[in-house]
């Protein structure tokens, strides 16, 4: 199922520290791409279920609220703001003693025999985190670097995204 990125839907985000935060689609879903509700709600008409979605995303929103007592009090007017997320108030859960298992795991681990080939290589990492997709196909500069072009002048790329323009680091295509 064509499931639409987050660059193309709008809705909510909770993280696992319990932070809500608003997102906004700012790029056309790509051909038949959905947001994650509407293909569960498409399978539940099929499976004979009418979940009565509003055919939108605060609606869903409202409906996770008014069922989840750590969304309660939510709404979506109160996410309208990307940059203050609003934090669940999920119970505490109480402290747990885990040496029982902490000891288990130790005794695991000290029972593997030490025969075995072990490997001290560092595998190549960083070169390749980047690689060309649906999202990047409109932006014909990533295209061009993608196939080892010299960076133009006016291209601004992320510190974060690391693209190969070497062939010697380049990797053979996985095959199926």
């Amino acid at each position: 199922m064509p499931a639409a990125s987050f660059a193309e839907v709008d809705g909510t985000f909770t993280n696992s520290g319990g932070l809500v935060q608003r997102v906004r689609k700012s790029v056309e879903p790509v051909h038949q791409s959905l947001a994650d509700w509407m293909i569960t709600a498409r399978l539940a008409t099929e499976l004979g279920v009418d979940f009565g979605f509003e055919r939108s995303s605060s609606a869903v929103f409202r409906e996770i609220a008014d069922r989840i007592p750590a969304y309660a009090g939510l709404r979506y007017p109160l996410l309208k703001d990307e940059s203050t997320p609003r934090q669940v108030k999920y119970a505490i859960a109480a402290q747990r003693d885990l040496s029982s298992e902490i000891e288990a795991a130790r005794q695991s681990v000290e029972a593997l025999p030490d025969e075995g080939e072990k490997s001290h290589v560092t595998p190549s990492v960083g070169h390749e985190l980047f690689k060309p997709g649906i999202l990047i196909s409109k932006t014909p500069q990533m295209q061009l670097l993608a196939e080892g072009n010299p960076v133009p002048e006016t291209f601004a790329i992320s510190p974060l995204y690391q693209i190969t323009i070497d062939n010697d680091l380049k990797r053979a295509p996985a095959v199926a």
